[in-house]
């Protein structure tokens, strides 16, 4: 970092900083978590004859939240906005990512309104992003909704969402439509993948519903997925805990012999 400000200082020297460089330099500092230096280099940019872009913008508001900094990176947005600036949908997803990690959901939700307003549309990325907020609030009637609304969006769900409102249904002790979920996914052409049947395994397991989770794992088996350490483990913990000793030894067992320990 050290060799970053000697150069700096000599491009100031030299007369040849322009937008990029800045652009450059700020997010060097936000990622070397120097939060004070890169406001400070953001607050000269006038003075070396540049004007902010879009990018800079972008490269302030992630380096805000990224670092902590919510309400600046807010105070950025409103400001890009107030000039013109065509924001990306790069600069909202953090500020979306950043509002539900500070469990301001309701904040995110109003954001991707507003984004659509100054004309970025939200991608699948901010929705799923947006969707795991909602869940991580425990508002899962609030995040069914946003689901079944993405496509009106033109953000078709993907197996990450799947597996977002998958794990969330679990945690609400909602199996039966969790496992509606994995049938809708096959009805759409989505292959659940390994993390999709460990979500709804281990649900299942902590629900104490042991032969439908056997049963999932029959036809991950039967559709060519190779189970892993951790749906291994899950499924071994759940036969367990339901008195089924025997049966996990057993598939202990065979999971030495396949090398998955």
């Amino acid at each position: 970092m050290e060799e970053g400000f000697e150069l700096w200082d000599q491009m100031g020297r030299d007369g040849v900083r322009n937008v990029v460089s800045f652009n450059i330099f700020i997010r060097g500092l936000f990622e070397n978590k120097k939060v004070d230096e890169a406001t400070s280099v953001w607050q000269i940019l006038p003075e070396n004859g540049c004007v902010a872009d879009s990018t800079t913008y972008g490269v302030l508001i992630h380096g805000f939240c990224m670092n902590g900094y919510l309400n600046k990176a807010l105070l950025v947005l409103t400001e890009a906005e107030d000039k013109r600036n065509n924001l990306d949908v790069f600069a909202y997803s953090s500020i979306i990512n950043g509002l539900c990690n500070a469990r301001r959901v309701d904040e995110a939700l109003d954001m991707l309104d507003r984004m659509a307003k100054h004309g970025c549309k939200p991608n699948t990325h901010v929705c799923n992003t947006l969707l795991n907020g909602l869940i991580r609030a425990s508002k899962i009637e609030d995040a069914i909704r946003f689901f079944s609304e993405m496509a009106a969006k033109d953000c078709l769900p993907t197996v990450v969402t799947y597996n977002t409102l998958i794990d969330g249904m679990c945690k609400a002790g909602r199996f039966d439509e969790a496992y509606l979920l994995v049938k809708e996914m096959l009805g759409k052409g989505w292959k659940p993948d390994i993390i999709t049947y460990s979500l709804l395994m281990r649900g299942l397991c902590q629900g104490k519903k042991i032969d439908m989770a056997l049963n999932l794992w029959c036809q991950a088996v039967e559709k060519g997925l190779k189970p892993d350490v951790i749906m291994h483990n899950i499924i071994i913990h759940g036969l367990c805990s339901a008195g089924k000793v025997g049966d996990a030894l057993q598939l202990y067992l065979r999971m030495s012999q396949c090398d998955c320990v």
